[in-house]
C-alpha cells in the first residue's frame, strides 16, 4: 500500500506541445514513458465504492483507493493493489461478476509520463474528457499529516514551476466526469 498525494489540471490540446517542453525542461533527468492505460472500474449496485482494472502494456494491475479530495482540489489517496496477469483478464472479469460488482465507467488514458523518484508528472488525454496534466507524488502508507502538507507544498511549487499556477485544480476524479457523460 502507498499514499499518494496528487493534482491534476485541465490543458487544452493546442497547449500540449508548449507544456511537453515545459515539463521536459523542468525534469530533463527524468524516465519519460508513453502512457497507454486502459480502466474498468466496478461496483455494487447502488454504491459508489467502486475499485479499477486497470489493463496496460505491463499486465493488469487491481486497485481499491481510499479517496480524500481536499477543499483545494488535491487528492490524498490510500492504496491497495495487487498485479494479475493478462491472461487471467477474462477469469478475472469473471470473478468479480459471480460476486455481484458490475462495470460501472470505462477510462483509457494515452501519453506521456515523467517520474523521478516517488515524483511522477503525466501530460495525458482521456477518452471523451480532453487534456490533463497529472502531478503526483507518492509516499508510504503510514506518512504523517506533516509528510502529507509538504508533498501538496511541493505539488504547489512544480506548477508554479511549469506556468499553471493559474490553472484550476481539477476537483473531480475522472471516474465521476465520466460517470456524468
Amino acid at each position: 500500500m502507498a499514499q499518494e498525494v496528487e493534482c491534476k489540471l485541465t490543458i487544452q490540446n493546442s497547449e500540449v506541445a508548449l507544456f511537453t517542453t515545459r515539463i521536459e525542461a523542468y525534469f530533463p533527468d527524468a524516465i519519460v514513458s508513453e502512457v497507454h492505460k486502459e480502466d474498468l472500474y466496478y461496483g455494487l449496485p447502488d454504491s459508489t465504492n467502486l475499485f479499477r482494472i486497470r489493463v496496460t502494456t505491463d499486465g493488469i494491475v487491481v486497485t481499491q483507493k481510499y479517496k480524500e479530495l481536499r477543499s483545494d482540489g488535491v487528492e490524498v489517496n490510500q492504496e491497495t493493489e495487487f498485479s494479475v496477469p493478462t491472461e487471467d483478464l477474462g477469469a478475472l472479469k469473471q470473478f468479480f461478476a459471480k460476486l455481484g460488482y458490475l462495470p460501472v465507467v470505462e477510462k483509457k488514458k494515452i501519453g506521456n509520463s515523467w517520474q523521478k523518484g516517488t515524483l511522477t508528472i503525466e501530460l495525458v488525454e482521456v477518452e471523451q474528457l480532453g487534456w490533463f496534466i497529472e502531478i503526483e507524488k507518492l509516499l508510504d502508507d503510514n506518512a504523517s499529516e506533516r509528510e502529507i502538507n509538504g508533498a501538496i507544498e511541493q505539488l504547489s511549487e512544480i506548477r508554479n514551476e511549469l506556468g499553471l499556477s493559474d490553472y484550476p485544480l481539477q476537483g473531480r476524479y475522472y471516474s465521476e466526469m465520466l460517470q456524468d457523460l
